[in-house]
């Protein structure tokens, strides 16, 4: 099983999707050991042996990156690996910033999957996996249960090893924070409060403009 994983934590947004998360496994009754944590996969699973260079070389992708919005509206199977997702509408931005950092780390990586480096990669937020048989039955209930609709930015950028957080980098505020720390509430307002301050800086160069003509055309 390969160790790591590069992925966007959601912030108090998160817990709408967790509730959906707990109705669908106790109306399935799904093993406890199948619950997803709310999450959009970057890069990996992958192993190294550069962990030096990989942390480098993620740094470096992302401080080129504050504000990264994208929206997540309505409900998806990957059909193949029994995968019910909530769908995630990825902006120019978030497109960018996944493709260079795949790009980035795929020579000093190996064990990654192969849609790793795909054009067309579907980001997602898995809500139930390993559904076997009731994949359409599950997807059927959360399309009549929710209208899901959230339009989010990307806050913090997570390195796990396995599932135990080694560190995070703040987005908004281009710095790295530890375990320890980026849990804290102090944290979270500090970052929350250097996403308005992006935001404002994005709607006088007309980036908010740009974000909303994209999501009119989809």
């Amino acid at each position: 099983m390969a160790r790591y994983l590069n992925e966007i934590r959601l912030g108090k947004e998160k817990q709408r999707l967790r509730t959906i998360i707990d109705d669908v496994r106790t109306e399935f009754n799904l093993s406890t050991q199948q619950r997803p944590v709310p999450h959009i996969t970057l890069f990996g699973p992958y192993d190294t042996d550069q962990g030096y260079l990989v942390k480098q070389h993620t740094r470096s992708v992302l401080s080129q990156y504050d504000v990264v919005p994208f929206v997540v509206s309505g409900f998806d199977t990957f059909e193949d690996t029994n995968v019910v997702y909530a769908d995630v509408h990825p902006s120019e931005e978030l497109r960018s910033l996944r493709r260079e950092l795949a790009n980035r780390l795929e020579p000093l990586t190996y064990n990654q999957r192969s849609w790793d480096l795909d054009d067309e990669y579907a980001f997602h937020l898995t809500i139930a996996t390993n559904l076997g048989g009731r994949t359409a039955a599950v997807h059927d209930y959360v399309e009549q249960q929710y209208e899901l609709h959230m339009e989010l930015h990307a806050t913090r950028m997570t390195v796990l090893d396995r599932r135990r957080m080694l560190w995070e980098w703040d987005l908004p505020r281009g710095v790295e924070l530890d375990a320890e720390t980026a849990t804290t509430r102090d944290a979270w307002e500090r970052t929350m409060a250097a996403l308005d301050a992006a935001k404002g800086h994005s709607r006088r160069s007309g980036l908010l403009d740009r974000i909303r003509a994209w999501w009119t055309r989809e």
